[in-house]
């Protein structure tokens, strides 16, 4: 640093003259950069500070994955349950008879062509007990059989006459068809009715004098000439031209006749025509019959006829 030794201004370099206009400079060396101790202390706690709470973090993942693996996981298999003792059943003995004073060997259909003393033959092999049982009831049944044997009527089978078997009757079958009512025919005398057909009204005969052609006509003379300029036409001449007119009004068939020598008047009449295209339809009596008109210039002077 250099310091001017009268205005007493600061330079970073020395030069020739300060801006008071001194040239003499005093050489002051640099004040040391002085860091901000503090600063630096606090920054590198805050390194630290965020380097431990990773490290904090990082541990609390690795304990929570170790603890997940320790935690016991619950099956849906429940562990064998231990056999309960069963309390045994408690047996009491009972006096059983015997089964020989029960025993019944007599069977449930008995077949009524054998005798039934058979049935007391067949129990011959029996304890003697046994035997004796059945032969009381053996006994016992026929005395019973024998008393209703009295009391009942006794039918032989071979008695008995077979029923005489009625012949079917036959019967016929008569339709007999309702009557039919007849109606009393209405005899229509028969109509010798010919369907006769619309009859059109035949159209008039045409008649170019007529006062609804005559008024046709001079109707379109006047359209026509309406679109003719007769005072641009010089000298004199005479055409004829002639055309038709269909339903609907529009001209057809639009011809010179004759010609002119004069050209413009040939002009004149030539555009006249194609100016009026279309007109009114014509009268009924009219059917495409040809009209004509007469054109005669005579200087400045003109005669128009239609027919």
């Amino acid at each position: 640093m250099y310091r001017c030794t009268e205005c007493k201004a600061e330079y970073k370099t020395k030069v020739e003259y300060c801006d008071c206009g001194n040239n003499t400079f005093d050489y002051i060396e640099d004040a040391p950069v002085v860091r901000n101790t503090q600063l630096h202390k606090n920054n590198m706690s805050l390194e630290k500070k965020s380097e431990l709470v990773s490290r904090l973090f990082f541990a609390l993942c690795l304990i929570i994955s170790i603890l997940v693996w320790l935690i016991p996981v619950k099956s849906n298999v429940k562990p064998a349950e231990t056999p309960k003792t069963k309390a045994k059943p408690v047996i009491t003995k009972q006096n059983i008879p015997d089964i020989d004073t029960i025993w019944n060997d007599t069977s449930a259909y008995q077949d009524q062509t054998k005798p039934q003393n058979q049935q007391a033959l067949n129990a011959v092999n029996l304890p003697a007990s046994v035997q004796n049982n059945r032969m009381a009831n053996v006994f016992q049944t026929q005395t019973k059989q024998n008393s209703n044997s009295n009391n009942k009527t006794v039918v032989k089978k071979n008695s008995t006459k077979p029923q005489q078997v009625s012949k079917p009757v036959e019967y016929e079958i008569v339709y007999n068809p309702p009557p039919v009512s007849k109606k009393k025919e209405t005899t229509n005398p028969k109509r010798n009715l010919t369907t006769s057909k619309p009859v059109k009204p035949s159209k008039p005969a045409y008649n170019p004098n007529s006062p609804a052609m005559l008024k046709y006509k001079g109707n379109l003379r006047a359209a026509l000439f309406s679109k003719f300029a007769a005072g641009s036409i010089p000298g004199s001449g005479s055409c004829e031209i002639a055309f038709s007119v269909d339903k609907t009004g529009k001209l057809t068939n639009r011809r010179f006749t004759r010609e002119s020598d004069n050209k413009t008047l040939n002009d004149v009449v030539y555009y006249m025509l194609m100016s009026v295209p279309k007109y009114l339809p014509p009268p009924e009596e009219y059917n495409g019959q040809t009209i004509r008109m007469k054109f005669v210039i005579h200087n400045g002077s003109y005669e128009i006829s239609i027919n």
